[in-house]
């Protein structure tokens, strides 16, 4: 049995305390914490628990737990992420973790300092097409890959009225080095309205994204219009010398085909998953503090997809092509 402390009780924070955590029969969330006390009073009085805390020091030392998970506002994922690996805690973060590559490096850095497990929650990874296309892809199903498209449009209010960049392409950024396994060389992103910052709301955007080896990706991102609805992680088209696979439908995250040069379409079989999304990420972390596995998205590598999420950011604002930050 792994005891963890919860930081984050707002609406995202409740949904993973009530439909999340209780996945995984060898979690126990020993402690809450959020700084809001209007916060703690509402999540004691909805889940009738009296061991709710004001801080990440006050809940551990409390509690005796080893790990936090911590579904908090993207603005403080690095400080929430300092707090507790300065505390010694293992720990699973939202993503983004940072909005620059200087500081998911010194977050890495500083939990490969402490010998501690640091996850970063980019679900993506665990849908249950990720890894079947992911092997099709390295076993050159559909031969040398020369043109990739992605898209994705879903009319979602939490995205039209955040920064969608931030909020969303940050995953695609992730998946584009799970699937490909390449890093990003240079983007060139045109957002729908004006970006000087990252708090700045845009509710989509068009990019080109450079990976290593000449692969080039265009990607729409669109929170906006009349479109059929994709699903979470996009529509992708990958086309090689030998055929053309493609991954999601309408609203369909499962559905996988390849076509070949004489236009037979074969679907491809997506076998079920352990777990889900969001509970397969928390598996992995847990398995990862026991010594059996690591996070499916370590911050020292997720440190590469912030990358590409700055320089999205960066070429959003000045509308010029971004070289991606290598180390």
């Amino acid at each position: 049995m792994i005891d963890l402390i919860q930081i984050g009780l707002g609406p995202w924070g409740t949904d993973w305390a009530t439909k999340i955590i209780p996945q995984l029969a060898d979690v126990r969330v020993t402690g809450w914490v959020d700084t809001d006390p209007d916060a703690r009073a509402a999540f004691a009085a909805r889940t009738g628990t009296d061991a709710v805390f004001a801080s990440v020091e006050e809940a551990l030392a409390a509690t005796g737990a080893v790990a936090a998970i911590a579904p908090v506002a993207i603005g403080a994922h690095a400080a929430v992420a300092g707090q507790v690996l300065r505390a010694g805690a293992h720990l699973l973060l939202e993503k983004p973790f940072a909005l620059d590559t200087a500081t998911a490096r010194e977050l890495s850095d500083l939990a490969a300092e402490r010998g501690l497990v640091f996850g970063i929650d980019q679900n993506y990874r665990v849908f249950p097409a990720a890894p079947v296309v992911r092997d099709l892809i390295e076993r050159q199903a559909v031969g040398t890959i020369r043109r990739v498209s992605l898209e994705w449009h879903r009319d979602h209010q939490g995205v039209r009225d955040s920064n969608s960049l931030v909020e969303l392409a940050i995953h695609h950024f992730d998946l584009m080095r799970y699937l490909f396994g390449r890093e990003g060389v240079a983007i060139t992103c045109v957002p729908a309205t004006p970006v000087r910052s990252a708090q700045d709301r845009t509710p989509g955007a068009s990019l080109i994204v450079e990976l290593d080896g000449g692969l080039t990706i265009d990607y729409v991102l669109a929170s906006q219009g009349v479109d059929a609805q994709t699903p979470w992680p996009g529509v992708w088209r990958i086309s090689g010398d030998e055929g053309l696979l493609r991954w999601g439908g309408p609203d369909d995250h499962r559905a996988v085909s390849i076509t070949d040069a004489a236009g037979t379409v074969t679907a491809v079989e997506v076998p079920e998953l352990p777990l889900f999304e969001r509970a397969g990420v928390l598996r992995a972390f847990v398995d990862a503090i026991a010594g059996s596995g690591v996070p499916t998205s370590p911050a020292a590598d997720n440190a590469h997809s912030v990358a590409m999420l700055e320089a999205a950011l960066t070429s959003a604002r000045t509308g010029e092509r971004t070289r991606v930050q290598r180390w």
